[in-house]
């Protein structure tokens, strides 16, 4: 078996963070900033079998995936609008 990280956006399943830089993650609790818009990227670190083909494996089975996952981790990111951040 071995652990991989999948991660979940806009109900696409993606094996690394799909388009946000570093530099808009939020480093502090989201649930204070309502102002602010953000978008939510959730990791799943998922065990699975060692010749698990991501390319192979169905939307479906991925998602399934997911749910099953032993750890999810929300990311957030904010989002830019007219070159300007909201913080």
């Amino acid at each position: 078996m071995k652990t991989i990280h999948l991660f979940r956006f806009n109900d696409s399943i993606f094996r690394k963070i799909p388009f946000f830089k570093e530099e808009h993650r939020l480093k502090t609790d989201s649930t204070k900033l309502d102002l602010m818009n953000i978008e939510i990227v959730t990791e799943y670190i998922v065990k699975t079998h060692d010749d698990f083909s991501f390319d192979n494996t169905s939307g479906d089975d991925l998602l399934l995936m997911c749910k099953k996952a032993q750890k999810t981790i929300e990311h957030y990111f904010v989002l830019r609008l007219d070159h300007y951040d909201f913080i």
